[in-house]
Parts: C-alpha cells; structure tokens; sequence
C-alpha cells in the first residue's frame, strides 16, 4: 500500500520525512521545515498544517511583481522601475525565519536608526572612525515606519560586538548606505 502525506494527500514516492505522528512527502518538506532550517519530527501533524498554511501562501508581490533592481547589504531590495522595496528573510543575522516583505514607497512613512546602548548618530560616527574604543553596540537596526502605523526592524547587528571590531565597522557602513536610499524613497512621494 502507497503511503500517503498527512499534509497535501499526494502519494508519497521514495523519499518521505516523519514527524511525530505521520509522514511528509519532499513538496511539503521545505514549506513545513521554514526552508529547511528547522526539523520536524517533534512536530505533530496539527502543527505542521499550520506552518503549512502560514509559509505555503505566495508572497503578495503587489500589481506587477518585483523585479530586484538594487541591493543594500542583505537588508533592503529595491525595485526602482515599480517604486517597491523589499524586506527578505535575513536569517544570517536574525537567526529565525521570516518571510520577505514587499511594500511599495508609499508606504514608507519614515525611518530612525536605533541602537542598544542608544546612541545619537553623531556618536555612533564617532565610534567608526575610532580604532581603540572599548564601547561595546548590544543591538544595531533601522526601524522603518509604515503608513499603516506599523514598524518593520532591519537588523544589522543582532548581537554585541565591539566598536573597535571589523563588525562594528562594516555593519555600521551598510547602516550608512541604507539612509540615502531610504531618503530617496521617502522623497520620491
């Protein structure tokens, strides 16, 4: 008798993943597992249904798609011909999934640099250009503020590095590079 996936129903070939209490077939796999970053067999069906349905969706690419035009680091994607951004998953640096987020420019309502200990941008400036500073940044990130009220983190430094590191340095440039992108967008309303 051919074995049967508790998520989708298709039959189920060679290659088959267990889970605590039934079988997943390799389609279903990369949905459940967040792209293949977590594993399932501690995970019951009820639960994989669930991740099933929040990851299977296609992602709202808006009227037209998205087309990557420019990059910023691994934090922003721009689409300069449709006017969208793009939030992707950094899972490098967040250490958790999330699916990417498309917006288009109007909805940027605007933008702040945050940072843990809080520091001005005129300190943190400071900071990059010193060599022998003790200081150490727990948290680094660009909050964006959306029309809708909502906020959108763009993590650049999760955890805490050294002002004096090589990190620090570039981490703090890609935070740079992102505000007069960011201005721009907010302008070209």
């Amino acid at each position: 008798m051919a074995k049967i996936c508790d998520i989708c129903g298709s039959k189920i070939g060679f290659r088959s993943f267990r889970c605590q209490d039934g079988i997943i077939c390799k389609k279903c796999y990369p949905i459940v597992s967040n792209r293949f970053t977590s594993t399932i067999t501690r995970k019951t069906v009820a639960e994989l249904r669930q991740l099933y349905e929040k990851n299977a969706a296609p992602i709202d690419l808006g009227e037209g798609g998205f087309q990557v035009t420019r990059k910023i680091g691994t934090v922003l994607l721009l689409d300069e011909q449709k006017k969208k951004f793009c939030i992707p998953s950094n899972r490098n640096i967040t250490k958790s999934y999330t699916r990417p987020e498309v917006f288009s420019y109007s909805q940027l309502a605007g933008y702040k640099l945050v940072t843990k200990p809080s520091m001005r941008p005129e300190e943190l400036a400071a900071l990059f250009g010193d060599k022998k500073s003790n200081t150490v940044i727990q948290h680094l990130a660009v909050c964006l503020r959306l029309t809708d009220g909502s906020i959108r983190e763009l993590t650049i430094i999760p955890s805490a590095v050294r002002a004096s590191s090589y990190a620090f340095q570039k981490s703090y440039q890609i935070a740079m590079n992102l505000f007069p992108e960011l201005d721009m967008i907010c302008e070209s309303l």
